[in-house]
């Protein structure tokens, strides 16, 4: 009786378990003492019990491996789908050495052709390890010798697994391969939707759009998720029709767009200031029932604040709230970040009031925002009381902290608290990063303190980090502003022996630095030098040879630079043009002058306030008065306007030519725009009483002036 109860008490036992397994009420330790029990009577019938109880290993991994090392002891032979939950929990567990122990079981035993999910296992933790070429060998040549044929499954793995490789073109190619093998495994859904995804986080959008033409062609019918995607996709390089089209397909095959589909699309116009389509989608999202979310609030709110209409985002805010939708600590940070902009920090205090009031704690990106409005306005002792306040709420600074504050006492020149701060972040644990360092440096240079500047860049290098071209151009900005030319060459030189690639800026840098002690020949081998190693020059570096050359009086060099500059088609700036108008005035040469000013507009530029002013200035010097009045007129018709530089300076011109009436037009400007005379201006005024003839000039300017010519009779 003993022999046959043993098999009857197993089968009870495995009943039990698979029933209790399918209803899945069963739990790890409930499966372990299940396991415990059946082990101890089980035949070779009972490894389909076992199978329901060595799932436990999903969760936990190492569980899992141990329990198939008791059914090997117990002599129960493995069946495939064992080996199959053997391997996951084995590449689970991150032994994918294992996990390849366990395959080579099921190949040696004869599984291999129906070990599809065993395959499976094995590919998602090589994919996992960024190995999918290897994966790809496996299911296009392994699999297949062993009439193991690979599925949709398969295929999904892979095509993942190149996607988050960013090697999403292979992903495509992938893609086509199956359609062109024409067999049963076919890509489905998921697959144009994996690929899609991959192309579209790589940028090739113009790819996924044509891939889900393809799916569309074929008869796959896309979900709400893929579609959104081509939506999200399309919205961020502003191909807003295309979007619209999409939008249009998931209407006619009857897919609901989602919030997340009309936010790409609210976002994609607010991109493009078309506040006139976010209205339209905006209704459109009421008409079929979709009601915006926080995500949908915070775009609106992220386009006024950036637009400076906070005044505008505060009352979407308002309205989100009596709508009942909560905002989210992004949706403060949004709106705080847009009163940083306006410098509104009444407003700004009132909305964190606001936040901890709704029970949102500020992070470290909220109190980062208050600590850069107040440093730029160099608000020192708001900034330090925001450090406190963040400790008092349990929050330490974080390196952005640190590095604002820092930036900040390093501009106005206090290095010690700067130090006192650094030092702080060093104690606190934090690394401090190329921003501070150069933050510091820039600080030490513009006190002349070039023993801690050595000293700084001793230390960045014992941390590993490599000074960048913002370093080397502090350094050398710095030298050449004090005439020390040759020791920023040296610093540049050390740029580029540490491997730093100069920019176009570092170069301008230098040449300035050139030009501002005279040795233009050393500035135009910079220029040369640019060329030779394939950097393209801007403006700025053009105008700052022509300035230099132009002081030196060196005016027909400056003009071979001028073609130079034309000739390499770099559009020159407005300020290049008054560099070189203004020097051919100087040098007498005024036709020059007028012809380089009247090619201006064949430039696609427009004379600015500074132009026109040479111009006016240069008339007057000459007696064309006439001529400089209408010019004048003509200024302002073509909207630029005059400023109190220029009215101040052509009121000098003219009180200096003894031209006291028409002195007296331009100071009844200087009057209209409510500017101030300069105290040039005013000491030329107060001349005029020395000429003898202060009661007949009193009577030429305004009332207003009358005072000036009083002072000069005391």
């Amino acid at each position: 009786m003993r022999r046959r109860l043993v098999p009857v008490g197993s089968r009870l036992l495995e009943r039990n378990i698979e029933h209790r397994y399918r209803s899945r009420n069963i739990g790890t330790e409930d499966a372990l003492n299940l396991f415990d029990e059946l082990i101890q009577v089980a035949g070779p019938s009972s490894v389909r019990a076992i199978n329901y109880l060595t799932v436990v290993g999903r969760d936990c991994p190492a569980i899992g491996v141990s329990l198939f090392n008791r059914v090997a002891r117990a002599k129960v032979p493995p069946h495939n789908i064992t080996y199959g939950i053997l391997v996951d929990c084995c590449c689970r567990a991150g032994r994918l050495d294992l996990g390849h122990a366990g395959m080579g079981h099921v190949i040696k035993l004869g599984f291999a052709a129906e070990a599809i999910v065993n395959f499976s296992h094995l590919l998602k933790a090589i994919c996992a390890e960024k190995k999918t070429s290897y994966a790809m060998d496996i299911v296009l040549r392994i699999m297949p010798e062993f009439n193991c044929i690979p599925n949709i499954f398969s295929y999904s793995i892979l095509l993942k697994g190149l996607c988050n490789e960013k090697r999403s073109q292979e992903a495509l190619e992938l893609i086509h391969m199956m359609i062109d093998h024409g067999g049963s495994c076919q890509p489905n859904v998921v697959s144009y939707s994996t690929v899609l995804d991959g192309l579209l986080k790589e940028g090739e959008v113009g790819k996924a759009y044509s891939l889900f033409c393809v799916m569309l062609q074929r008869g796959i019918s896309p979900n709400a998720v893929t579609c959104t995607s081509i939506i999200s996709g399309m919205c961020k390089v502003h191909v807003m029709d295309k979007a619209e089209e999409v939008l249009q397909q998931m209407t006619d095959r009857g897919i609901l767009p989602n919030s997340a589909t009309y936010n790409s699309l609210i976002h994609g116009y607010y991109s493009l200031g078309w506040c006139k389509e976010v209205d339209r989608i905006l209704k459109e999202m009421s008409r079929n029932g979709v009601q915006p979310n926080v995500v949908t609030y915070n775009i609106q709110l992220d386009y006024l604040c950036k637009s400076r209409r906070c005044a505008e985002a505060r009352k979407i805010f308002d309205s989100m709230v009596s709508l009942g939708q909560k905002p989210d600590v992004t949706t403060y940070s949004i709106l705080l970040h847009g009163y940083a902009m306006e410098k509104s920090f009444h407003d700004m205090l009132c909305l964190i009031d606001l936040m901890v009031g709704n029970g949102i704690a500020p992070n470290h990106y909220v109190y980062n925002i208050l600590i850069s409005a107040y440093a730029k306005e160099e608000m020192v002792d708001e900034v330090m009381h925001i450090f406190t306040k963040m400790r008092q709420k349990g929050l330490n600074p974080d390196a952005v902290s640190y590095g604002t504050v820092i930036d900040l006492l390093s501009r106005i020149g206090r290095m010690d608290d700067a130090m006192s701060q650094f030092a702080q972040i060093i104690t606190e644990g934090l690394a401090p990063d190329i921003i501070v360092f150069n933050s510091l440096i820039s600080g030490f240079c513009s006190c002349g303190k070039w023993e801690k500047v050595h000293e700084l860049f001793s230390e960045m290098l014992d941390r590993g980090i490599c000074p960048d071209t913002v370093f080397f151009n502090t350094v050398m900005d710095h030298l050449c502003k004090n005439g020390r030319v040759m020791e920023a060459q040296d610093v540049f030189d050390l740029m580029v022996h540490m491997g730093v690639k100069p920019f176009v800026r570092d170069y301008n840098t230098l040449i300035h630095g050139y030009c501002l002690v005279g040795k233009m020949d050393e500035g135009r081998k910079l220029l040369d030098n640019m060329f030779s190693i394939g950097l393209k020059p801007d403006d700025f570096t053009y105008s700052i040879l022509i300035d230099g050359y132009s002081k030196k009086g060196r005016i027909d060099d400056a003009l071979i630079i001028v073609r130079e500059m034309l000739d390499g088609k770099v559009k020159p700036s407005i300020i290049t043009f008054n560099i070189m108008i203004g020097a051919l005035l100087k040098g007498g040469r005024k036709e020059e002058a007028k012809d380089l000013f009247d090619g201006i507009w064949a430039k696609g530029l427009v004379p600015d306030v500074v132009t026109y002013s040479l111009m006016i200035q240069k008339l007057i010097e000459e007696g064309s008065l006439q001529e400089s009045d209408d010019l004048f007129i003509s200024m302002e018709k073509n909207g630029c306007a005059a400023d109190s530089q220029m009215l101040n300076a052509i009121v000098r011109s003219l009180l200096q030519k003894g031209e006291v009436p028409r002195a007296g037009t331009y100071l009844s400007k200087i009057d209209e725009r409510r500017f101030t005379p300069e105290a040039s201006t005013a000491s030329l005024l107060t001349a005029l009483v020395s000429e003898g003839k202060g009661q007949e000039y009193k009577e030429l300017l305004p009332e207003k002036y009358h005072s000036f010519l009083e002072q000069g009779t005391d």
